[in-house]
Parts: structure tokens; sequence; C-alpha cells
């Protein structure tokens, strides 16, 4: 081999050697940092009531003064804070003009079962008016009733209310049907929960 060719080898030698020594040197100074488990998770708005698909009252045969009176708990578990409001999307017949309906808001043991009323303690009257009344003036989230927890002005996790519900037949002749029974027809009561 000439010395052209042994020079020119041992050149070729030593720059892929100084090459690997450089890539080494070169990642001997690097450094990196981590954020690691990110997560994003909306809030909930929930509202719940203890009646278990039941209706509040189905009361039949009544007579002028009879009053029926019935409790539901709602228990608010969502994680934002809420306004609760009640209404109705129902309509009733015509003996809804002469049901006096009152409604009030307040607590209870927590072993009193749906719909009994034992033990309930009110804090504010909501409603007092017809049972026509408040089909026709609480029939939307935008007018309905708001009422909160005690004295508080939003509803928290965990948060309860017990509504009481006072039926009375009006002592009115055009209560009567005579042979046919004068009746409300169903209707439904909605407890709605948003955000602030």
């Amino acid at each position: 081999m000439s010395k052209f060719r042994k020079t020119l080898v041992t050149l070729l030698v030593l720059g892929v050697v100084g090459t690997l020594a450089g890539v080494g040197t070169f990642s001997a100074f690097s450094s990196t940092t981590d954020n690691t488990g990110n997560t994003f998770a909306a809030g909930t708005v929930y509202i719940g009531d203890n009646d278990a698909g039941s209706a509040m009252y189905n009361v039949t045969n009544q007579k002028p003064g009879d009053v029926t009176t019935k409790c539901i708990r709602l228990t608010y578990t969502g994680s934002l804070a809420a306004d609760v409001k009640l209404y109705t999307s129902s309509t009733v017949n015509a003996l809804g003009t002469y049901v006096d309906l009152s409604i009030d808001k307040g607590t209870m043991p927590g072993g009193t079962t749906f719909p009994n009323c034992t033990g309930f303690v009110s804090e504010a009257n909501v409603f007092s008016n017809t049972l026509a009344n408040f089909t026709t003036s609480k029939n939307s989230y935008a007018n309905g009733i708001a009422a909160f927890p005690g004295v508080q002005t939003q509803w928290n996790q965990n948060d309860t209310v017990v509504y009481r519900f006072t039926l009375t037949l009006q002592n009115n002749a055009a209560a009567n049907g005579g042979a046919v029974a004068l009746t409300t027809g169903a209707h439904d009561f909605t407890w709605e929960a948003r955000n602030q």
C-alpha cells in the first residue's frame, strides 16, 4: 500500500473516530422535563328527589274543607353551585280553580318516608294561591319558585330541602260537579337546577 493511501486511510479513520466522539459529546449535554397526567373535566348539576317514581298524591272523593298534606325531599348532588326552581308544565281541569295550594319549604328528619310529613319544620311559605293559579303563573323555569336551603342563596353539593304541599278543596258550590265528579286531572311538579 502506498504512503498516500496509508495517510488517506489514517485520516479517514481519525475522521470517523472524531465524529463518534463528537456525537458522544453532544449527547452528554442533554436535558428534558415533563408535565404529565393532565386532565380536564366539567362540573355537574344534578337534583333528585325521594319519590321513587310515585305520585305525591292521588286523592278522590274529597268534600269542601278536606285537606291533603304531602312532603317531598329534594337533594342536590351536583358539584357546581346551582339555583333550583319549582314549576309545572301541566295544565289542570276546572276543579283546579277551587283547590287552594300552599307550598312551604323546610326540613324534616332523615328517616321520614315519602310522602309523609312527620317532623316537618317550615322555614318559609313559597306559594299560596290556587292550583290553577300555580299552573298558569309558575309554568317555566323563568317564572318558577326559587327556594334555597335555609338562608343560603345557592344550592351546594348534598344540600337538602323538603317541600310540603297542602291542598284544600274550597267550600264552593261550583266545585260540586253534580252527577259527574270534577277533577283537576293529572299534573306534574318539576324542580330544575341550573348552574349560576
